[in-house]
């Protein structure tokens, strides 16, 4: 149901509430959901008297990550119905992250549907009193969704999170990741050439190298055509593959060793981090 009923004291439906519309927003370092809920006064007991909302936001239909999304709060309080059969409009906006959008799209199969868990206060005599509200269902199509992604910027951004691989898969995937963790710490504190050689470490310790060990451009070059050849007479498969991303990768951070600072910008030290990234979590060797 997209509407829901409040009740004041011992009066029952004292307004309806009913949920007209859900948009997306943006804001900074967030997202927005908005639902906007046009509230209806049914009886005396709700007329010029404020009202706050507030409640919880869940997601359904998303299997075992179904649950609890956010808290709601309303964007301009309180919501007053000034006489009976009086109509006023509000909206309550939940904030999300980054990472939440990206396992509900991981998720989904269709549409999305929401379940608006509320609860509400009043003011009677000068004292703050409970009304009882409930929960109200709001059940997205998939071109609508579409549409609200768009509206909170969700596909404009690149954004890799991705769960940290087992380091118990190997004693050189354990290194990687803590020089890995360490181009992180470079990133953070800004340091764009050592973040990048921290990452030149992480792509050599990954065949159990260090960074100085590694090959030249030549035999980059080399292993690339010998790569060709054998992928011309028989079919090559991701490992084998994986290990060329490497190692051009690891030629590209070579860079990182100069000690000029300033050859390394903050672009190239993000999607270097993203690029490597996305190489440890699928790395099978």
């Amino acid at each position: 149901m997209n509407e829901i009923w409040v009740n004041i004291g011992n009066v029952n439906n004292a307004a309806r509430l009913e949920l007209k519309a859900v948009h997306g927003g943006s804001g900074l370092g967030v997202m927005q959901l908005r639902f906007h809920v046009e509230a209806s006064c049914r009886k005396d007991e709700a007329a010029q008297r404020p009202m706050w909302f507030e409640g919880s936001l869940y997601a359904e239909g998303l299997g075992t990550s179904s649950g609890y999304l956010a808290r709601l709060s309303v964007e301009s309080s309180p919501v007053t119905l000034h006489g009976l059969a009086a109509t006023t409009t509000f909206v309550l906006v939940a904030d999300l992250d980054h990472r939440q959008l990206q396992v509900i799209e991981e998720h989904r199969t269709a549409g999305m549907k929401f379940r608006l868990q509320l609860t509400g206060t009043t003011m009677r005599d000068g004292n703050l009193e409970r009304i009882g509200v409930g929960s109200i269902e709001s059940e997205v199509n998939q071109s609508n969704w579409v549409a609200i992604l768009e509206q909170m910027q969700y596909r404009r951004l690149l954004l890799i999170e991705l769960d940290a691989p087992d380091t118990n898969r190997s004693a050189e995937l354990k290194v990687a990741l803590d020089f890995y963790r360490d181009a992180e710490m470079r990133y953070l504190n800004q340091e764009w050439r050592l973040t990048v050689e921290s990452l030149r470490q992480t792509l050599a310790a990954l065949v159990g190298k260090v960074a100085d060990e590694e090959d030249e451009a030549a035999d980059v070059e080399a292993g690339f055509k010998a790569l060709r050849r054998e992928a011309n007479k028989t079919k090559v498969g991701y490992p084998p593959r994986a290990e060329q991303a490497r190692r051009a990768l690891k030629f590209m951070c070579d860079l990182g060793a100069h000690p000029e600072t300033a050859e390394t910008t903050k672009a190239e030290a993000y999607s270097t981090l993203l690029m490597v990234g996305g190489l440890l979590y699928g790395w099978r060797r």
